[in-house]
């Protein structure tokens, strides 16, 4: 039997002593919403239109609606496909991130259909119902979902591509990496080999204490608020998976990554390292979003010092929406504002603020109010290189 350390199971207690009393004002407020169905979407269906089917027969069942629209909601949440109008025989399973959902893509998917491709857009297993499903998956779920996606769209196309943002960038690496011969390489947004915060390697052991690494009022009905720790968990899991796949071979397929230098929840500096020291071909490519200049061929840079467009810094989600995002954009209804003061963050409300600067969460000057940047500045550009990247032969 193993010995618990008594330094980590204080730790937890705290944590759990700290949180509970708010914890229970939340959860008094929309009980259901924090309540498991105790139930993940099935994912084994013999075709991506059955999968789409069932998989909104769940969310039907088992989703907690946020009031914005059963139809709207309904369709964010949803996986689907995108039909190209001109074809090229190639394909590309996209994968969101932890506690996210399909709507990660919405800009994305239709520019990469646009351009010739079939596009899946997966819905990972204890996402887009309520967040405290997340404590029914197992990693083993998550891969084998994944897995089981790759191969239905092999039934419609030859050649096939992976893409992620975040969790779902080191749920298709390892995929990748195990079955070399079965894609032709990577389009990775924000990967996540590498997190920031190193108490997120408690969560394995915390979760058998405490059901919640965060509780929130449920706000965003495109993804979840609160995290179960379950879920930080099992990404953390992703993310000691791949790289000790990483560890044992090279990536030798062309690999897209697409990295925010100030991005605030993965090590940016360690995903680099990472790049120039495992992923080896030379079609290969990293897009920089920041302002540090490695001397590497493979490097592109896009400055995220823009004072003409009141931009300071990229976040996590920058890389994915386009700047008139009805939700994520300059204007969109799902920004994050706030302020400043002595170190410590604060909420503002954003419609108040006539003028605001953007920037990752937390990197905000001093007494003064900003927005986290949650669009593309350079959305148009990335995507023609990533359309390169892809046309590109091996």
């Amino acid at each position: 039997m193993v010995q618990k350390s008594k330094v980590t199971g204080f730790f937890v207690f705290i944590i759990a002593l700290v949180t509970v009393g708010c914890s229970n004002q939340i959860i008094q407020q929309e009980p259901e919403m924090y309540t498991s169905s105790g139930s993940i979407a099935p994912y084994t269906q013999s075709s991506f239109e059955q999968y789409v089917d069932e998989t909104r027969a769940w969310l039907d069942e088992t989703r907690v609606f946020h009031g914005a629209g059963y139809q709207v909601e309904m369709d964010v949440v949803s996986p689907y496909r995108l039909l190209p109008d001109n074809p090229n025989g190639e394909g590309i399973l996209l994968v969101h991130g932890l506690g996210d959902s399909p709507y990660s893509f919405v800009d994305i998917a239709p520019y990469l259909a646009k351009h010739g491709y079939l596009v899946h857009v997966m819905l990972l297993p204890g996402h887009g119902s309520r967040p405290a499903d997340l404590m029914n998956p197992t990693n083993e779920d998550w891969r084998l979902a994944v897995e089981h996606q790759v191969n239905l769209l092999r039934d419609d196309v030859d050649k096939i591509w992976l893409g992620g943002f975040s969790t779902g960038t080191n749920l298709v690496t390892e995929y990748a990496l195990a079955h070399p011969k079965a894609i032709q390489g990577l389009v990775l947004f924000s990967p996540a080999f590498a997190p920031k915060d190193p108490l997120v390697s408690m969560a394995s052991f915390a979760r058998h204490f405490v059901d919640w690494v965060s509780l929130e009022k449920e706000q965003n009905f495109t993804r979840y608020d609160s995290l179960a720790m379950n879920g930080a968990a099992l990404y953390y899991q992703t993310a000691v998976d791949v790289q000790d796949a990483l560890k044992e071979k090279t990536f030798e397929l062309p690999a897209l990554l697409l990295v925010t230098e100030t991005d605030e929840l993965i090590n940016s500096k360690v995903i680099y390292d990472l790049f120039k020291t495992r992923f080896r071909n030379e079609n290969s490519s990293l897009i920089w979003f920041g302002e540090q200049n490695y001397s590497d061929s493979r490097f592109v840079q896009f400055s995220m010092k823009l004072p003409d467009s009141n931009i300071q810094s990229g976040s996590h989600i920058s890389v994915l929406y386009r700047d008139d995002n009805i939700l994520y954009g300059r204007r969109g209804w799902m920004r994050q504002c706030g302020g400043s003061q002595e170190g410590e963050v604060y909420m503002v409300d954003c419609a108040k603020m006539p003028t605001l600067s953007y920037s990752a969460w937390g990197l905000f000057d001093e007494d003064t109010i900003s927005a986290r940047l949650s669009w593309n500045p350079y959305f148009e550009p990335m995507m023609v290189r990533v359309i390169e990247f892809m046309a590109q032969r091996q």
